[in-house]
């Protein structure tokens, strides 16, 4: 069947860890934040999996139950043996709920307190926490940044291996945050390394399924038929949005690793609505990921499209598996918390921030593209905004400019002392009547402080020359209703009206009404956010302030301040 992966679907209500608790990653998250980070999907699951859920739904009861069936296996080594033409043998499937929990698991089993476990940075940070949290040492192999595309150092990874305290490797593939599906001619190197060196090798392939069309996932383990010392972590839940059923494969075919499984971690069972879930999945759902895989191949590429033309200094090299997007942000000054807390504040939106897949992220984002399209649009819309705005010592980004009573007049002319150049939405807003009349009592303040002010509205000539005369106002009003110096200076608009609403807003909104301000004509766009910069006579930037809210600009006793 034809599945409409455009549709948006709410999910918010539904305990949700990406749209309902991403302030547990950065507290200044709100309603008004798109979350492109967890590694789930904004898709809706495939018809047949919906179906046997309901179905399994209406039996009533929900018991320990047991997935040691001929159909459930039949149905994952089917899957794998037609997707990947690898044999897995029922017997060497162990059930874990999820693939995090069992490398914390294998690195118990396998390894001792003290021991080194070899990773390859910038990687998936679960990897680091489990080494850590199990009291073992983190060992990176790390990758080789070839301007965006990433190798293996196998010099490195020889050396690292052949050091006896270093006992176990835990591989990405495809590589989660890179994007790299490994090629066989790689993938054999490690393999070669690790069994040589009686190097524990544990291939965590998630994402295996989610690859760029005419790119082939190769299993590490498929290339060494003889050999039973790779252990293999797969699950559904990447492949068909699954997460939340906690489901996972460990194949593990070495006998003697089968009984320290057993001895340190024991059976797994799944929950009833698991099993019927991941046999849909198998069974019948492989269109649904066609045209999943499809979608995010458009994703993928549709952020090369939109950088090249909005954000040309960021570095992309379009991932070959995962539907996840490493963006390199350097170019744009600022890297860390400080990106991360820019992106969050600043663009409104939540990403997965470098620093977190280890120190050689520190000017990258993680975007999560498995979502409908218009959603990764508003988000890259906003990073760029962000990205683009003017800065402290910025230069000012000159224009001409109408006034109700003047037009077509360069605002660089004008910088023959301290400006403020303060955006605010249209005249018959009642905030901005606020404001507005403000500056009108408070002007002869900025000039005795040898400054001017301009004001910058999305109204016409027409509307202001019906309510003031050119007397009343001694500062300058720029018409602007097409929104164009809105753009040029790149302020973001929220992105619902929940995004506008702030205490402040409240407050200067009972301000209005106490004034006996009544709201006029609407005009431009009514999810405008405002700005305020002031320039020195060199036309330098010293001080930026762009709104979250309706109402966050500085008040004049701050902007006297400043001066």
């Amino acid at each position: 069947m034809k599945y409409d992966l455009d549709r948006i679907v709410d999910r918010k209500g539904t305990n949700s860890i990406k749209w309902e608790f991403g302030a547990l990653l950065n507290s200044k998250v709100d309603g008004d934040t798109i979350p492109l980070w967890v590694a789930d999907m904004d898709f809706a699951c495939s018809k047949p999996i919906q179906d046997a859920i309901k179905t399994r739904v209406d039996k009533e009861i929900f018991g320990y139950s047991a997935h040691f069936t001929g159909e459930y296996f039949r149905a994952v080594g089917s899957w794998m043996q037609r997707r990947f033409n690898w044999y897995v043998n029922s017997e060497d499937i162990f059930i874990s709920p999820g693939v995090v929990p069992a490398i914390s698991d294998l690195i118990r089993c396998f390894s001792k307190e003290g021991e080194g476990i070899i990773i390859q940075k910038p990687v998936y940070y679960p990897f680091m926490m489990s080494i850590e949290n199990n009291k073992r040492v983190i060992k990176n192999n790390a990758l080789i940044n070839n301007n965006g595309y990433y190798t293996m150092d196998f010099d490195d990874l020889e050396e690292k291996a052949k050091d006896p305290d270093n006992t176990m490797m835990v591989l990405c593939s495809p590589h989660n945050p890179v994007g790299r599906v490994w090629k066989e001619e790689e993938l054999r190197r490690v393999g070669e390394i690790c069994l040589s060196n009686d190097v524990v090798l544990v291939s965590d392939e998630i994402h295996f399924d989610i690859v760029r069309k005419n790119v082939k996932h190769t299993v590490l383990e498929s290339l060494f038929p003889g050999e039973d010392r790779i252990i293999t972590c797969t699950a559904p839940s990447k492949t068909f949005n699954l997460a939340g059923m906690h489901t996972s494969h460990i194949i593990i075919k070495n006998e003697k690793y089968k009984e320290r499984w057993n001895e340190v971690v024991g059976m797994g069972l799944l929950s009833p609505l698991s099993i019927c879930a991941v046999q849909a999945a198998f069974d019948e759902s492989e269109d649904w990921l066609e045209q999943v895989n499809d979608y995010i191949d458009g994703n993928i590429y549709y952020i090369q499209e939109f950088l090249s033309k909005h954000l040309p200094e960021a570095k992309y090299v379009p991932a070959e598996g995962t539907y996840l997007a490493w963006i390199d942000l350097e170019a744009y000054g600022t890297g860390g918390k400080d990106l991360d807390n820019r992106m969050v504040e600043g663009a409104k939106v939540l990403l997965e921030g470098g620093t977190m897949f280890g120190s050689e992220g520190e000017y990258f984002q993680r975007i999560n593209v498995a979502c409908p399209r218009s959603i990764l649009n508003e988000c890259l819309v906003r990073v760029a905004n962000t990205m683009n705005k003017l800065a402290i010592s910025d230069k000012v980004r000159n224009f001409s400019y109408n006034t109700p009573w003047e037009n077509n007049i360069d605002f660089n002319s004008k910088l023959d002392k301290k400006t403020y150049l303060v955006f605010l939405r249209y005249f018959g807003c009642t905030l901005c009547q606020v404001d507005i009349q403000e500056y009108i009592k408070r002007y002869k303040e900025f000039t005795d402080k040898g400054a001017q002010l301009f004001i910058v509205l999305q109204s016409t000539p027409e509307i202001i020359k019906e309510n003031v005369k050119k007397a009343d106002i001694p500062y300058t009003i720029i018409c602007d209703p097409e929104q164009e110096l809105y753009k040029l200076y790149n302020l973001n608009t929220a992105y619902s009206e929940m995004g506008m609403a702030s205490k402040k807003v409240l407050v200067k909104g009972i301000k209005a009404l106490n004034m006996g301000v009544k709201h006029g004509k609407y005009e431009g766009n009514e999810l405008q956010l405002p700005a305020a910069f002031l320039f020195n006579i060199k036309g330098e930037a010293e001080f930026v302030q762009y709104g979250t809210d309706a109402a966050d600009i500085p008040d004049i006793d701050e902007m006297l301040e400043k001066l």
